[in-house]
């Protein structure tokens, strides 16, 4: 292919379009970029890591893809390459201030740079890597590929050896046929049939009715997080094996019964991230392949958390046999109003992140690589309140991302301290009574 590819955006990709241009009108953080920063000590060979890039760019065309229309097309170029940018900083504080400014730089859509690479250097054996991911075509599990890739790339060609990198045949257009052959056949028919049942009445979009702060104040996000120390993380696995169930749905569980302690309702609706990858031919592919799953979990008579866990169970089984329905066209279907509102507040939306989606993280070896924290503070989420879980062999963290603008930090801490509370108990005696107040916000 010797002239630029023109492509359709998906509606995913248009959504994150529209968002990001709402949030730069109303001043606050991008939710299209990603960024990880890591100190780098010992020998950082530049020329090596460019090299590293190019092959990079050269397997995934995602990474060679603008947005020259806004969010009604995208341009794949044949031959781009990532090149890193070397930033001289002369002294530890004035490379730290680089970094996080390089972290929040925005990509433009409309120029074919979908990753970017900063070097940041205080020394010639201490350096900063700052790696920027476009959510436009990088999700959290391509993410993951992306590290991991470079990682080998790099440490390959440092040794002079030829990169082993799995041979990819598998493309984004691939998905994107298949996904519509699918919706248009009985499968598809079926799938709707399904989600016009569980949500005709209620809508597509999970609500949170709880109490709002007033109207007019500053668009901010807000942050909290919780940790389960690792005696309880063991005891939570242990029971999750007992009920056969995963610690996604464990912690969706408690998620809901502490939103129902908060409110009126014993319908509860939670958007969850799911990854589609399912295949192998998948496992691979940098393409936002992410969506959103509506879990909706009837909890009338759950007395106890075993109660509610089947329940949560059989809804997550459902919903996910029926998910290849794409959230975007689920609210075009039954919140059409709200479709072309990139504002369109979410409710509650559950993250469940694992050691395979974070990736191995980022190995330039010989050297040593530590990752350095970015602030989570500012980030405001599309969402009204996004609970990220993020699980390891014996720690798991709870943390929420949410519109300040919107939610009381009580609130939110409150709710993070019910869900670490119901996963202990239920770990301990899943047959406890489940206390309910519904005067709690």
């Amino acid at each position: 292919m010797s002239t630029p590819l023109a492509l359709p955006t998906l509606s995913y990709q248009e959504g994150r379009l529209l968002m990001d241009q709402r949030c730069r009108a109303m001043g606050v953080p991008s939710v299209r970029t990603i960024a990880q920063a890591y100190r780098v000590t010992g020998p950082l060979d530049l020329a090596v890591l460019d090299q590293a890039l190019a092959v990079l760019t050269a397997r995934h065309a995602a990474l060679r893809a603008s947005f020259p229309d806004g969010a009604y097309g995208q341009t794949v170029y044949p031959h781009r390459t990532v090149h890193s940018v070397l930033f001289d900083a002369g002294d530890e504080a004035a490379a730290i201030e680089t970094v996080r400014a390089e972290a929040d730089r925005p990509l433009p859509a409309d120029q074919p740079e979908r990753l970017r690479v900063s070097v940041v250097r205080v020394a010639d054996d201490d350096n900063f890597v700052v790696l920027v991911f476009d959510h436009l075509v990088v999700d959290a599990w391509a993410r993951g590929v992306l590290m991991d890739e470079l990682s080998a790339i790099y440490r390959a060609i440092g040794a002079g050896e030829v990169p082993d990198v799995p041979e990819l045949g598998y493309t984004y257009e691939d998905y994107v046929r298949a996904q519509a052959d699918l919706l248009a056949g009985p499968d598809g028919q079926r799938m709707m049939a399904f989600w016009r049942e569980q949500l005709a009445e209620t809508g597509a979009i999970p609500r949170l009715d709880v109490p709002k702060l007033p109207a007019g104040l500053p668009a901010e996000g807000g942050y909290a997080t919780r940790t389960l120390p690792a005696d309880l993380v063991a005891d939570v696995r242990r029971f999750a094996a007992r009920e056969r169930v995963t610690l996604f749905m464990l912690v969706l569980c408690a998620l809901q019964l502490a939103l129902r302690e908060r409110t009126a309702a014993d319908q509860q609706s939670v958007a969850v991230n799911v990854y589609n990858r399912e295949t192998v031919d998948r496992e691979n592919l940098v393409a936002p392949l992410a969506e959103l799953l509506v879990v909706r979990t009837d909890l009338a008579g759950a007395e106890t958390f075993r109660d509610a866990l089947r329940r949560v169970r059989a809804g997550s089984l459902d919903a996910q046999d029926n998910g290849a329905v794409p959230f975007a066209e689920l609210v075009k279907t039954f919140n059409p109003d709200e479709y072309a509102d990139p504002d369109a507040p979410i409710g509650v939306v559950l993250n469940m992140l694992y050691a395979q989606v974070h990736g191995g993280g980022l190995d330039l070896a010989p050297a040593t690589t530590a990752t350095f924290p970015l602030s989570d503070e500012g980030f405001r989420p599309r969402s009204e309140l996004m609970v990220v879980g993020e699980a390891g062999d014996d720690e798991l963290r709870l943390s929420a991302y949410y519109q300040a603008d919107r939610l009381s930090a009580e609130f939110v801490t409150g709710l993070l301290d019910a869900v670490s509370a119901l996963l202990a108990a239920a770990a301990a005696d899943p047959l406890l009574p489940i206390e309910r107040d519904r005067d709690r916000v």
